[in-house]
């Protein structure tokens, strides 16, 4: 026998057949890793929806605190919240409240702010929750599976008090 040149022999003295070992291995191992990766992407992209989403609701919180004597508290905090989420698959449900009270327009939350002279009371929080449907990256049967394991919907609620 030729020690630079061996061949794989086995226990009989024959030479084994090894031939398509390799690809048999890959196709029993390939949908598990496909199933890994894509798992992998589909909760990157929900994370990355979730801290957009508690982004926007702390900008949508911090404006809307910020804006005590201006006419325009509810547009300005609504407009930072649709800013953060501009590259968001929709458009969250935006829900806003300064010291308890609900406020959906300019006029309520003007006045729930209180004016340039006259603050709020003392610890008046001003807060946004947002609530955005969440959906999946890739859409597919495969991926499909993987995002039912994660939540339909992402809620964010944040707050800040009124200056």
């Amino acid at each position: 026998m030729n020690p630079t040149f061996s061949k794989k022999i086995g226990s009989n003295g024959k030479r084994r057949r090894q031939s398509g070992t390799a690809t048999i291995e890959f196709a029993l191992v390939a949908p598990l890793l496909l199933l890994m990766v894509f798992g992998v992407v589909q909760l990157a992209w929900f994370f990355n929806n979730y801290v957009l989403l508690t982004d926007a609701a702390s900008a949508g919180a911090r404006v809307l605190a910020s804006e005590r004597g201006y006419s325009t508290p509810y547009t300005d905090a609504k407009n930072a919240v649709l800013t953060t989420t501009s590259t968001l698959n929709g458009t969250p449900v935006i829900t806003m409240s300064v010291g308890g009270t609900a406020c959906s327009s300019d006029t309520a939350c003007a006045s729930a702010l209180g004016s340039a002279t006259q603050a709020p009371a003392t610890g008046t929080q001003a807060t946004v929750a947002l609530t955005y449907a969440f959906s999946p990256l890739l859409d597919s049967t495969l991926t499909n599976s993987l995002a039912a394991l994660l939540p339909s919907n992402l809620d964010a609620t944040m707050s800040d008090y009124v200056q």
